[in-house]
């Protein structure tokens, strides 16, 4: 009969989240024994084995292979567990900075999503934005072919790395307002991240048209016409460069000529 201070493997299962199968291995090399086996074969814990199953779990969580946890349990003395949990906490910190970053990007395409799909296509509209951060690329020479515009693109992710900003981050692409107002072919001036932290500069805060449509990667002419008629018809001038991001792309659309495309330009009364 078991003590009413002992758990069966099923409750300390239970308590613990560890698998019975796992506490039976863990049984087996030693690591986490039961501190007490009835004569009829079953396995007893103790609440003292709590603290050592956490640990346990906790290391294992932070990917430390079951031979060094196996080492440190063994050799448990007040100096290694110093000497363990310091450098753990730094893994986990930077655990920690990497997870947030990953939920950073995973919210601002969801925002960017939601908002996307508020708006009819092909519609153009008028709003007030306030400054918003982005990590800024460098300038773009102003003459090149088609061919090269891959290779810019990966320059810019080259450049953010060097400057400790990971890829992942939703793209965007400048459109320089003196080649909106004229027939020039359109090509990004810079490439920018929308990000939260670890940005260069800002969008400026101001009056915008906003033009939501549909196209591919690349070929948002026939949009950037229409926006220009829109502006030159309501009597605008443009104040900035265009933004064009993606809300909708590869991570949401199957096919690349529904993405959804964003456009925006500062504009005032003239």
């Amino acid at each position: 009969m078991k003590n009413k201070s002992q758990m069966t493997i099923k409750e300390f299962s239970f308590l613990t989240g560890i698998k019975r199968e796992n506490l039976r291995y863990y049984d087996q090399i030693g690591l986490l024994s039961p501190e007490f086996r009835g004569k009829n074969g079953y396995r007893y814990y103790s609440q003292n084995q709590l603290s050592t199953a956490y640990l346990i779990i906790s290391l294992r969580e932070i990917g430390i292979g079951i031979n060094e946890i196996k080492r440190y349990i063994d050799i448990r003395t007040p100096e290694e567990m110093f000497s363990l949990f310091s450098s753990q906490k730094e893994h986990i910190l930077t655990e920690i900075k990497k997870l947030k970053r990953i939920l950073e990007v995973m919210q601002l395409y969801v925002d960017m999503a939601e908002e996307a799909i508020k708006y009819e296509e092909n519609t153009i509209s008028i709003e007030y934005k306030k400054k918003e951060p982005i990590f800024l690329g460098p300038l773009i020479p102003t003459r090149h072919s088609d061919d090269t515009l891959e290779d810019f693109v990966i320059s810019f992710y080259n450049y953010a790395y060097e400057n400790g900003i990971e890829i992942g981050y939703p793209l965007g692409a400048i459109i320089s307002k003196d080649d909106i107002q004229t027939e020039n072919p359109l090509y990004a001036k810079q490439y920018y991240f929308k990000i939260l932290n670890g940005h260069n500069t800002y969008k400026p805060e101001g009056k915008y048209v906003v033009f939501y449509g549909r196209c591919a990667y690349g070929e948002s002419d026939d949009l950037y016409i229409k926006l220009y008629e829109y502006i030159k018809e309501n009597n605008f001038k443009i104040c900035s460069d265009a933004y064009e991001e993606y809300p909708l792309n590869e991570l949401s659309t199957k096919d690349e000529t529904q993405y959804c495309v964003k456009i925006e330009i500062m504009v005032e009364n003239k």
